[in-house]
């Protein structure tokens, strides 16, 4: 039986909304929601939060999740999350002997998710075996196609940010999917072996699946604007 575990990156620090991780949403801190649907997750074995915080990790302590302190070097703002989540699953090696198969990580600033979602999950990873990872995905609804890049502050001129041919209808584009960071399952095997890598998702490597849910699921609180349509869907 492998052993699967949640983690919850959730760094103290925060640009645009600051404490955003224990922002206040419906008299609830917004990590509350992540870690509440993890520990109903019957696939997951032990819930962990990696923080760098103390206040962070007394809340997640208070709300039955386990803390893994993150150094300051995996904790900047440019510190990628795979880090982090290779530092929990060292730390559990090194700290308690325990070897883990897939890692599931669940951003602490995303607080909608679907009942059974990371359950189901993690089950078609377990029953998927040439596939490296699983993330849940929305569909792409604004093209990329059509967008400009801006390449004169001064007279406002723009360019094409990319070559869209003549396709001009959506129906002519294929479709495209964004990883919501919602919940995303990794094989442990394949983290480690892809330390150090820099390319966008490297750590997930080449044989990802996704599983496609409404853009509701992806909503991803970093400014006040984010918090009152998580509030407005909270309420439905």
């Amino acid at each position: 039986m492998m052993r699967v575990i949640g983690v919850i990156p959730a760094r103290g620090g925060s640009q645009r909304l600051p404490g955003k991780n224990l922002f206040p949403l419906r008299g609830r801190p917004l990590i509350a929601y992540t870690i509440e649907m993890a520990l109903k997750a019957s696939s997951l074995k032990r819930v962990f939060v990696s923080t760098d915080n103390p206040d962070i990790a007394e809340t997640a302590r208070i709300l039955n999740a386990e803390v893994v302190m993150r150094p300051e070097e995996l904790a900047t703002d440019e510190s990628p999350i795979d880090d982090a989540l290779r530092h929990v699953v060292d730390y559990l090696r090194a700290e308690e002997g325990l070897h883990t198969d897939i890692v599931v990580s669940m951003q602490a600033n995303v607080p909608i998710r679907k009942d059974g979602e990371i359950d189901r999950l993690v089950q078609r990873l377990e029953a998927t075996p040439w596939a490296t990872a699983i993330a849940t995905a929305c569909k792409v609804s604004q093209r990329p196609e059509w967008a400009k890049l801006l390449i004169n502050e001064g007279t406002m001129e723009i360019r094409s940010f990319m070559d869209a041919a003549t396709s001009y209808r959506t129906q002519d584009l294929p479709d495209l999917y964004f990883l919501d960071g919602s919940i995303i399952a990794v094989r442990a095997e394949v983290l480690q072996q892809s330390a150090g890598g820099r390319r966008v998702h490297a750590y997930l490597a080449d044989r990802v699946i996704i599983e496609v849910h409404d853009p509701m699921y992806a909503v991803e609180i970093d400014e006040l604007d984010d918090v009152r349509l998580a509030e407005f869907y909270l309420s439905q």
